[in-house]
């Protein structure tokens, strides 16, 4: 069963928390450059000073990465560094990953894979960028397959005022303008709540803004004491509607139900 229609109200719900990721997913969008090692600039290694030669333990030690065009595009640091005999790097103490448009990503401690280019941490992980603020549990990062993913516990906000939570984890695939929220998705501002088990957030490459939002599995749009509820919700940005699908039901308040019967009084 499709149901169609257009509430700005109901869709804000919807939409509040989700335009505002774009925020924190456009320094992904990288026009399909796969991120790489360019000979001609490889990763750079700074040492402000070394404790010890024979285990490469290093202070203050800096990692950059560049783009098919020799840009730089991310530089990972930390206050402690060591490598081990396969070439792998293991941060600690202040590790910052900085990248193009001033995306912050924080953590205590990460492990840098030269082989495939692979991060991974077990700690807890914070990303700014802009005016959103996003954290969850563990982090596992693919920079020369262009995706990055939060394992769990994932909590953004946006502006103070809107608060998207998921279990997790939260995957995204940014040279396919996409990103995913798994498990227990919800989406809290002053105008209701959107409660899902999985979010797909779609982004339009060319002009760099979501384009089409998509919740799955149980979802539930709640304002005030009138919810809705279908297996998947499609918003679409371009027509500003909302596609209901999957047996559809809307429960009104007592005072929302009067609008429908008002033409039948008079």
């Amino acid at each position: 069963m499709h149901s169609r229609f257009r509430r700005p109200d109901l869709t804000k719900i919807f939409l509040t928390g989700c335009l505002a990721l774009g925020a924190v997913f456009i320094f992904f969008l990288t026009n399909e450059n796969k991120i790489k090692q360019t000979p001609q600039a490889p990763d750079k290694i700074k040492r402000e000073s070394a404790v010890s030669s024979t285990d490469q333990s290093l202070q203050k030690f800096s990692l950059t990465g560049f783009d098919d065009q020799g840009k730089k595009f991310w530089n990972l640091e930390g206050d402690r560094a060591s490598i081990d005999p396969a070439q792998s790097v293991f941060l600690e103490q202040n590790v910052v990953l900085k990248l193009k448009d001033s995306t912050v990503i924080r953590t205590d401690h990460v492990q840098w894979s030269q082989d495939g280019g692979i991060l991974r941490t077990p700690a807890p992980v914070f990303v700014t960028h802009q005016n959103a603020q996003v954290k969850g549990r563990g982090a596992v990062g693919r920079l020369n397959d262009n995706f990055i993913q939060l394992n769990r516990d994932i909590e953004m906000v946006i502006n103070q005022t809107t608060r998207l939570t998921a279990d997790g984890p939260l995957k995204i695939y940014y040279k396919e303008n996409k990103m995913i929220f798994y498990r227990r998705v919800k989406v809290v501002d002053e105008r209701g709540v959107l409660t899902a088990n999985r979010m797909d957030v779609l982004f339009d490459q060319e002009q760099k803004k979501v384009s089409q939002i998509i919740a799955n599995g149980h979802v539930t749009i709640q304002r005030g004491s009138d919810t809705t509820r279908s297996q998947r919700a499609i918003y679409t940005m371009a027509t500003g509607s909302v596609r209901l699908e999957g047996n559809p039901e809307i429960t009104l308040h007592k005072e929302s139900a009067k609008i429908l019967d008002a033409p039948f009084r008079n």
